[in-house]
């Protein structure tokens, strides 16, 4: 099996043509890739929602382009451009089917824009801006419904430096009722690229290394919890059907580290490790319909996904992509359980936040079937 997601790359088997009985053919067709529509744009650092009608909207990955996956035969087609062009900003799905999509950076400009996309009317409409412009930065829908916003950056590497661009600490609420942006504690420690989790009695975990976080929407405030051990960080988090999260990635020697976190405990707790290096870069991971975990992408451009079993607790490798997947991937859960894995394959087109771009060549989306 595999272990995925979280932003960036996917893989794609093909399976030889071989005379199988009924039940093995069946098992032959799981735990594989297989190459679907290609996007209109390649691009890094997307976003992917699965709407209630079950297309997928992609954005966020270059100018103001946004496209529609249609699962249902494996097509894409264009929809309206967004008022913004924003490259790593968030996009969450609010309980009236709209999707917010919040920050993000075009050149050397940081947004405090944000945005939500009717899929009824298939238009976008401009709403409040946040107090700070951010990118890089979290989006938690709470179970209020309100979306709560943390961390990132405020500027770009052309305005501060590549080394010296520090994170922020703020955070802010939205609340679709209004349409505005209310600030909220800040959290303990500035942070950029990392993990914000839902957990089940409605608090929010945010882990990058080191010191973790959790808010309270109740009071509004963050406190901190039990830090992650020395050596291991959070490229992609998932929680778990039992409520627990798994933190996935490390630095140095620990790259291949997973860690798990027990809300009841607030304690840490070593999980077999990754197969492969996927470097520090932050890839994508996704729960599947089962309860497994599925992580794709990485800054080592593997072909490979890799599933983690909960009940078996390791990891197993996938079949083969199509083509290796880098930085930001956009991966949607579909209704049918398997998983789009879109843009970021390697040498497509993208943006750093000194405003500069380079265009490769267009990949084909891929599916994973678990």
């Amino acid at each position: 099996m595999f272990a995925l997601t979280v932003r960036r790359g996917l893989v794609s088997l093909v399976v030889g043509a071989v005379c199988l009985a009924p039940a093995q053919a069946s098992a032959a067709e799981s735990n594989t890739w297989s190459v679907t529509g290609a996007p209109v744009q390649a691009t890094g650092y997307q976003t992917a929602t699965t709407l209630p009608d079950g297309r997928v909207l992609a954005v966020g990955g270059q100018g103001t382009l946004a496209e529609l996956y249609l699962a249902a035969n494996g097509t894409w087609r264009a929809a309206a451009n967004m008022n913004r062009s924003r490259t790593s900003a968030t996009a969450t799905l609010l309980p009236d089917g709209k999707v917010l999509v919040a920050g993000g950076f075009s050149g050397t400009t940081v947004e405090k824009s944000a945005e939500l996309y009717d899929p009824k009317s298939g238009q976008w409409t401009l709403t409040g801006s946040m107090g700070v412009g951010r990118y890089y930065h979290t989006a938690t829908l709470l179970a209020n419904g309100t979306v709560l916003v943390a961390g990132g950056k405020d500027q770009t590497y052309a305005q501060c430096g590549y080394y010296t661009c520090a994170p922020i600490a703020s955070a802010e609420v939205y609340d679709p009722a209004t349409g505005q942006w209310s600030p909220t504690g800040a959290m303990t420690a500035a942070r950029a690229l990392f993990t914000a989790t839902l957990l089940t009695d409605g608090t929010v975990l945010a882990v990058e290394y080191g010191p973790t976080d959790l808010y309270d929407p109740a009071t509004g405030t963050w406190s901190r919890t039990t830090s992650l051990p020395s050596g291991i960080t959070s490229y992609a988090a998932v929680r778990l059907l039992d409520g627990r999260v798994i933190s996935i990635g490390g630095v140095r020697s620990n790259r291949t580290a997973a860690t798990i976190y027990n809300p009841a405990s607030r304690t840490w707790q070593a999980a077999a490790s990754l197969n492969i290096d996927r470097y520090t870069v932050p890839y994508a991971a996704t729960r599947l319909a089962d309860g497994r975990v599925l992580v794709v992408g990485g800054n080592t451009f593997s072909r490979f996904a890799e599933v983690w079993d909960p009940a078996a607790g390791f990891w197993s490798t996938t079949g083969q992509m199509a083509n290796a997947r880098s930085s930001g991937p956009g991966v949607a859960l579909l209704a049918d359980g398997r998983v789009l894995v879109e843009g970021s394959a390697v040498r497509e087109e993208w943006c750093d936040s000194y405003g500069d771009c380079w265009q490769g060549p267009l990949h084909p989306a891929e599916i994973y079937t678990p």
